[in-house]
């Protein structure tokens, strides 16, 4: 999580509120995820984890769907199983389903689907027909009611019809291909879809249908006249399909199909009334007969009989089926008869075959064993039974096809030989995984291995795996409208005389039975007031806090508070126990009733502290199990009439839970603005953990502050206070130090060093503030500092200065005044990520310009950090002030950077300390980036120029000329003989020696370019030879003898320039260069004009050759000596 990102933190929980920048994860751009996803390796684990991230957005926002959906279907009709293609049929049920778009736009992404999904339907892959059946039970509905209403497309009525056809067939014929029991399971939902259509439902009377009525709950009566569907054949097949449904439930053998089977009931049943005595008596009367018969293990049988018992205990506590209580309770007695026959079977024949296992000699063969072959060997070891990895999951093997009693043997033998220990660390490894969520868990043993319930899949929702959640629909409530015949009217009776008598009195304890059952009756019926619709809202209606069908609410929190008697706090406990059970349903009832305590505590003549415990009761048992993403902690606290201390620090303790912490902060910041009397001890409870130890804890502290509350804020100015004096606690109080007077008594004497600095300044230290988790000592003055609790001290001030820059200032004052340079460096770690956020603000420049005494190497390093991401022009102005007014201190790295923004001249003057960068070499490739940023303001010549006037530092010139060299195309042969030309000029017009390295930098040119050597033998040399009037070439040593080299490397074609020497320099370079007296010779010989007295001059006594001895050059020789003639040059 960034500090500085722009990201809030709770975003996604304040969708409402349009004053929120939204960036999460979860709100992103959908179709920009799923394009990420389809770029990533096809099939690839990256690819599931970007589709998976593609499909949360998506159901975020799903008013995308309908346009991407059929752009996806001819990816998916043909081909093999893919992650597309089920992800694409994921989003097809989502938007069908779940999404919560209009009934329309469903309906027209129906159709768009419907011959992809029958073509899918009849593919042969068993999986995506699963995946498939499911989609055409959700929109089944939605095409019987456009068959039922309109004429289609021919095309769409017969899609229609083959896929029911189709999966009619894999319900109903145990011979369809593919012949699979999961294909066949999840098809009786499609089948319970069809009878449901062709069933009448409960007051299907035409004149009745304007009113409000379920969407899906379809039927044949809505069939319109001159439409695609004939009402008698619907009618016909549905009681032909429920015919099959009940004859199926008593002969089927499968317990994977009795499952799915069973579970169509419930609905079928409160659907259609009309039907359910068939189907009750149905279920009452149905026995595991058909599965004993075909041999069904007792744990299958059982299983059958748990889903059954499930379906009429729901039933039997709906109160539509009063009428049917005496035959469920008598088939749900009989059927627990049943089961506890067979268990008790079971159980003597489990110890019957344990004691016929342990007989002796059973595993005896009483034959002797055969020699075994090869193949047989290796089949051998892989059946025999080895022990596991304990890990708490095995190798996955698929055991559909092999029977259960032959499963169950296996795995009975397989534990013999498992040690107990290695069984115990695999069931905590299994345990561990399933509490962890891994994705190695198994959840179906997460209840035989305590560890919790599992939840059943989303998609299941709609099955009847908790019948407890299944509501009404409207149809049955038109059964109640029954009108009641009027009885005989009788003739009024009057009283001459009568009193009414006074009512007996009750005891104690039947007015608490009285109340009591009051609150019970209550509640029990306003529960069911609860699911009516709201009525319309009027504009000009007065807004009631509890709405009409929520007074149930208020009668009963009022008969709780207020009625006064010996059990009022154990009938406070057990409304607070109630409300804890269930607070995300309860929520509202709560807040009612605990505004009404704290109204009868106020206006009681003795207060109570009832409203604050039971607000802490509930909360206590609530908020260790809330949810990250549940809202409704935050409505719950909105409608409290107080806020109570004890709820601050619930709050507190909540945003320290690392698993929950969202909710807390959230709340928190929700009672900092609605909340003024609170305001106070919420704030200082959040800036508090803005300096906690964890870093999962403090940054979403300073994330909840600091993204919501802008400069205007009421909370800004407290912010600011406290995030600077937390920042200053950095420096440390004025430090004492003991001494001992002359008399021997210890003192006090304070160091004011820094106090006198800070006045001579006028820096103004802001207040010093405290928080519970900072350490007095750790990180503060002289203490031990660390990185974590740097953290603790600056995080909060840096977040703030993003929103107030003003606070910049503040912490470059504290800089220099630091303790000791670890606190330095540790703060300018910290401070680095900030400036990289900032950027070359319009304050953070002002202070690069004036900066406060002390800070000269962290401007250094924040102008490089600037300067990585290019020039700006306000950050050049800035270092061309520093270039001028603090030269000394700025690196020439940050030169380097900005070098290309600079004039010709500037450039000069800077070119020496970007030279001395070579002294790093890792800094070479900046040095060559700054070279070829000169080129835009001068010539490759003036700055191979400028570079030979350098004299102070002769090994980076050295290199830095080498990089030149290196830039081929830039400094090519032509620039590098106008250079040489420019600097020997250069140093006769000023009269000043020749640079120490030119020599070996046109020893360089003519080994890299032989062409130039003509060029330096007439042009260059003479010029090092004649026009230097202050001081003559062989009077500087190191110059010389680099010419001596030159001389001998570019021969013959030097002998003409080496003539123009005096006589005792040619002298002294033959001395040193013997090899070339004999070229020299003959050069003087073949030379026209007379050269004796030259010959004599340099050779003495040596008596010259003669014409025909001597070897004559020709031209061609004597200007462009061959690459093989040209001596290696010593480059060091």
């Amino acid at each position: 999580m960034s500090l500085y990102s722009e990201d809030d933190l709770g975003g996604y929980l304040e969708a409402d509120n349009q004053n929120t920048s939204v960036t999460s994860t979860n709100l992103g751009d959908p179709l920009h995820a799923l394009t990420s996803a389809l770029a990533l390796p096809s099939e690839s684990q990256a690819q599931q984890d970007g589709l998976f991230e593609a499909a949360q957005k998506f159901e975020s926002n799903p008013s995308k769907l309908p346009e991407l959906v059929p752009q996806l279907l001819g990816l998916i009709s043909d081909g093999s199983d893919s992650m597309l293609r089920f992800w694409t049929l994921d989003m097809i049920a989502l938007a069908v389903g779940r999404s919560g778009l209009k009934l329309d736009i469903k309906l027209n992404v129906a159709q768009q689907c419907l011959e992809a999904l029958n073509k899918l339907l009849n593919s042969s892959s068993i999986i995506t027909i699963k995946a498939v059946i499911p989609i055409f039970s959700t929109i089944y509905p939605l095409l019987f009611r456009l068959l039922a209403t309109t004429r289609p497309q021919p095309e769409i009525v017969n899609l229609f019809n083959q896929s029911k056809m189709r999966i009619l067939t894999f319900a109903l014929d145990p011979n369809s291909l593919p012949n699979n029991i999961g294909i066949r399971a999840v098809s009786w939902k499609f089948l319970q879809k069809v009878i449901l259509a062709g069933t009448r439902a409960a007051g299907a009377d035409p004149r009745l249908q304007h009113r409000a009525t379920n969407p899906n709950d379809v039927n044949f009566t809505m069939i319109q006249p001159d439409c695609a569907l004939n009402p008698a054949e619907v009618e016909e097949e549905g009681s032909a399909l429920l015919t099959q449904l009940v004859t199926h439930l008593y002969s089927s053998s499968d317990p994977a199909l009795l499952h799915p089977i069973i579970n169509t009931l419930p609905i079928l049943c409160k659907s259609r009334p009309m039907i359910a005595d068939a189907l009750i008596s149905s279920m009452t009367l149905w026995t595991p007969s058909a599965l004993g018969a075909a041999g069904r293990q007792p744990m299958e049988i059982r299983a059958v009989e748990k889903t059954m018992r499930t379906v009429m205990s729901h039933l039997l506590r709906h109160p539509p089926f009063a009428n049917f209580s005496a035959r469920l309770n008598e088939a749900l007695i009989r059927q627990k008869q049943r089961m506890e026959a067979a268990f008790t079977h079971e159980a003597q024949t489990r110890k019957e075959r344990r004691k016929a296992t342990k007989a002796p000699g059973k595993h005896q063969r009483d034959v002797e064993p055969e020699a075994e072959s090869s193949q047989q060997a290796q089949k051998r070891a892989r059946l025999e039974m080895k022990s596991g990895s304990g890990v708490g999951k095995g190798p996955e093997v698929d055991i559909s096809d092999i029977p259960l009693e032959q499963v169950i043997d296996a795995v009975m033998e397989g534990l013999e030989v498992v040690p107990l220990e290695l069984l115990n660390i695999a069931f905590e490894n299994a345990k561990k995984a399933i509490m962890e969520g891994s994705p190695d868990s198994i959840p179906l043993l997460a209840s035989v291995l305590g560890v919790g319930k599992v939840e059943p899949k989303e998609e299941d929702l709609d099955e009847v795996l908790n019948p407890l959640d299944m509501d009404l629909d409207d149809d049955d409530l038109l059964l109640d409208d029954v009108d009641e015949q009027p009885e005989e009217e009788e003739m009024p009776r009057t009283f001459s005389s009568f009193t009414l008598p006074p009512p007996e009195p009750l005891d104690a304890e039947d007015k608490s039975y009285v109340l009591s059952t009051a609150l019970q009756r209550i509640w029990t019926t306003g529960a069911d007031i609860s699911t009516l619709p709201d009525p319309k809202e009027e504009t000009d209606a007065i807004k009631l806090a509890v709405k009409p069908k929520e007074m149930w609410m208020l009668l009963l929190a009022r008969l709780a508070t207020r009625v006064k008697g010996d059990t009022d706090q154990e009938r406070r406990k057990a409304v607070a126990d109630f409300v804890a059970e269930d607070f995300l349903n309860r929520s509202k009832f709560a807040s009612i009733w605990l505004n009404e305590e704290w109204y009868t505590s106020k206006v009681s003549a003795s207060p109570s502290s009832s409203y604050t415990e039971n607000l802490i009761s509930i909360l206590t048992a609530y908020l260790p199990k809330i949810d990250v993403k549940d809202k409704t902690l935050f409505a719950f606290i909105s409608d409290l009439p107080e806020i109570p201390s004890q709820l601050i620090d619930m709050l507190t303790d909540l945003c320290q839970d690392l698993d929950r912490n969202l909710v807390g902060f959230l709340a928190l910041r929700d009672i900092v603005e609605t909340r003024p009397p609170a305001r106070k001890l919420a704030l200082e409870a959040l800036l508090g953990l803005c300096t906690h130890p964890e870093r999962k804890i403090r940054v979403p502290a300073i994330i909840t502050t600091v993204r919501k509350w802008g400069p205007d804020s009421p909370m800004m100015p407290t912010l600011v206070k406290y995030a600077l004096g937390i920042l200053w606690r950095l420096k440390g109080d004025s430090r004492e130090k003991t001494v001992k007077t002359e008399d021997g008594q210890e003192t006090q004497e304070v160091q004011d060093e820094d106090v006198t600095m800070e006045q001579e300044e006028g820096i103004e230290i802001p207040e010093k503030v405290e928080s519970k988790y900072l350490n007095d000592e750790e990180g503060e003055g002289e203490g031990e500092i660390t990185t974590e609790s740097i953290q603790q001290h600056v995080e909060l001030a840096f977040a703030l200065s993003r929103r107030k820059q003003e606070l910049l200032n503040s912490i470059f004052n504290l800089y220099p005044l630091l303790p000791s340079t670890k606190h330095k460096d540790l703060l300018e770690a910290q401070l680095i990520p900030l400036i990289q956020s900032l950027g070359p603000t319009e304050k953070l420049l002002e202070i690069l310009k004036k900066f406060p005494k002390g800070n000269e190497k962290l401007i250094m390093r924040i102008i490089g950090l600037l300067s990585e991401n290019g020039s700006n022009p306000n950050l050049i102005l800035v270092i061309k002030s520093l270039l001028s007014e603090k030269q000394d201190q700025v690196e020439g790295k940050f030169v380097a950077s900005v070098v290309g923004d600079l004039d010709k001249t500037e450039i000069e003057k800077q070119l020496p300390r970007i030279v001395g960068l070579l002294a790093n070499p890792d800094d070479k490739d900046l040095v060559r980036t700054a070279f070829a940023s000169m080129l835009g303001k001068m010539t490759p010549a003036d700055l191979m120029v400028a570079l030979h006037q350098d004299e102070t530092q002769l090994k980076f010139t050295i290199e830095a000329i080498g990089i030149c060299f290196s830039m081929t195309t830039v400094f090519r042969s032509d620039v590098l003989a106008t250079s040489m030309s420019r600097i020997a000029d250069l140093s006769n017009q000023n009269n000043t020696e020749l640079p120490v390295v030119f020599l070996r930098t046109i020893i360089q040119v003519v080994t890299t370019y032989k062409s130039l050597i003509p060029f330096i033998a007439n042009h260059v040399l003479p010029k090092l030879i004649t026009n230097n009037k202050t001081k003559k070439i062989w009077e500087n040593k190191p110059i010389w003898e680099g010419f001596i080299r030159l001389v001998k490397l570019i021969s013959p074609a030097s002998f003409g320039s080496l003539l123009q020497l005096p006589k005792d320099q040619s002298k002294e370079i033959l001395k040193k260069q013997p090899t070339l007296k004999t070229g020299l010779k003959n050069f003087i010989i073949n030379k026209p004009g007379s050269n004796k007295q030259a010959l004599t001059e340099i050779f003495d006594d040596e008596p010259p050759s003669t014409p025909s001895q001597a070897t004559v050059i020709p031209p061609s020789q004597s200007q462009q000596p061959s690459q093989a003639q040209a001596p290696a040059v010593e480059t060091n």
